[in-house]
């Protein structure tokens, strides 16, 4: 029966990753240069208030999140603690839960009291499965009822194809996620100073023990990994899950983060290589070397023209881009050979119109790919003609196919009966002649040819 069941929720979370929402972004992604290694990725600029995707592949593909969930019970622990200095109690079942599964842990003791505090570090830096389910007590009483909030938060994020049924990260095939929603739920876990500030954290020391952060990019001592622009936040790894790490960077002005996820281990310079690092480096220094800010089309850009209805000393007007547009594009792109291609532009507009009246959108579009998409509006203001309206509104009335087909109708109908009463004066003259004919025969009879009275004339 457990068999049955686990291979119906694998064959549920294959179908559901065909029915992800998406992580927006209008931005143009890119393909990037380097080898990645990872099943699913995201590259997303952190310059941008929109945040827009630079790179991505299988973002939409669930994946088990492994200890990337510590992220989330981080989280939910932030936004309902007061006081990070008040002490939570380390239960029984916190630790002993943990036996035999093979959980990385800090070796906190039955009974001793820890600071919420210290309890985040650990989480964060160590990636320490005991402090996360003292946290989860502490906040909300129990385990299962703080897996309950996780869910309730990441709902409320968007995330619709995420689902946690522990703390920890340790596997479960209930437990699952996909890098959109991942990189949904770092970005809003960024606007936390207090999570910024312990995800960041290099090293902790606590009980005498000097806990170094998972993330190896951040250590000098790790060359294989180490780059030395990566900041922080949290790595996780199994079996199902691969390896994974979400991480920032920042370089010369140009700040990036990067979600991986389900990477292998591969020998690289007869080294066997956790190769979620190699992809976030490779991420980060193919965005560094190969993408820039710059001004792709300008303001007042002639982009379209369109004819405008009943317009005054003017037909037509011209459609202009509404601002300059400064993007993020490849170093080598040439502005001359940007192309705006409007979307959707109307066949005609009705004056009035007025100037800087948005009209429809435009692609910019570069090499082929949609860079990013623009208002295009009206470059000047054409006012209404009351006559060229009055005269249109009367030539639409009489070219309007039920009114032709009412008057034609119409016409018929006179021409029946100019026809009928054509036929009907025929048939009163055929008839008083004949009358007179009858009366003369009937005159003849009675009074004979010489006393016939022809009747007199009007």
């Amino acid at each position: 029966m457990k068999k049955l069941l686990s291979f119906f929720i694998s064959v549920t979370l294959v179908a559901m990753s065909f029915f992800c929402v998406p992580f927006t972004a209008k931005a143009a992604v890119y393909e990037p240069d380097t080898t990645i290694y990872a099943d699913s990725y995201m590259l997303i600029n952190l310059d941008d208030a929109s945040y827009p995707v630079v790179a991505q592949k299988n973002q939409d593909k669930l994946k088990y999140p492994a200890s990337l969930t510590k992220i989330i019970t981080a989280m939910v622990a932030i936004n309902n603690v007061d006081d990070i200095k008040a002490t939570a109690t380390v239960s029984k079942y916190a630790i002993e839960s943990l036996y035999g599964s093979g959980a990385q842990v800090a070796g906190l003791k039955i009974g001793t009291e820890i600071t919420v505090e210290d309890l985040l570090y650990l989480a964060m830096v160590h990636s320490a499965c005991d402090a996360c389910n003292v946290l989860a007590e502490y906040v909300a009483g129990s385990i299962d009822e703080f897996v309950k909030m996780m869910n309730e938060w990441v709902t409320s994020l968007g995330c619709e194809n995420t689902h946690f049924v522990n703390c920890d990260g340790l596997h479960d095939e209930n437990q699952y996620t996909t890098a959109s929603d991942m990189a949904k739920i770092t970005l809003e876990a960024l606007k936390s100073d207090l999570f910024v500030k312990i995800s960041a954290a290099e090293n902790y020391t606590y009980d005498g023990v000097n806990f170094i952060h998972t993330n190896l990019m951040l250590h000098p001592s790790y060359l294989t990994y180490y780059y030395e622009y990566a900041q922080g936040i949290k790595t996780g790894s199994t079996e199902q899950a691969g390896y994974c790490v979400i991480t920032k960077a920042s370089k010369n002005g140009y700040n990036y983060l990067a979600v991986v996820m389900d990477s292998p281990i591969k020998t690289l310079d007869g080294i066997a290589t956790k190769c979620s690092f190699i992809d976030a480096k490779h991420l980060f220094e193919w965005a560094f070397n190969s993408l820039k800010y710059s001004t792709v089309v300008r303001k007042n850009e002639v982009a379209h023209e369109v004819s405008v209805n009943n317009g005054k000393d003017a037909d037509t007007v011209q459609l202009v881009v509404k601002d300059d547009v400064t993007t993020l594009v490849p170093a080598t792109l040439d502005p001359s050979n940007v192309i705006i291609k409007p979307v959707d532009p109307p066949e005609s507009l009705d004056a009035p119109v007025t100037q800087g009246d948005v009209v429809c959108k435009a692609d910019i579009i570069y090499a082929d790919k949609t860079i990013v998409t623009v208002d295009l509006v009206a470059a000047n203001t054409v006012e209404l003609s009351s006559f060229l309206k009055i005269l249109n509104m009367l030539k639409k009335f009489f070219t309007n196919k039920f009114v032709i087909a009412l008057l034609v109708l119409l016409l018929l109908g006179c021409i029946a009966y100019v026809i009928w009463f054509v036929y009907r004066m025929k048939c009163d003259k055929k008839r008083i002649a004949e009358k007179r004919r009858q009366q003369e025969e009937l005159d003849k009879t009675l009074y004979g040819d010489d006393d016939y009275l022809p009747p007199a004339k009007k």
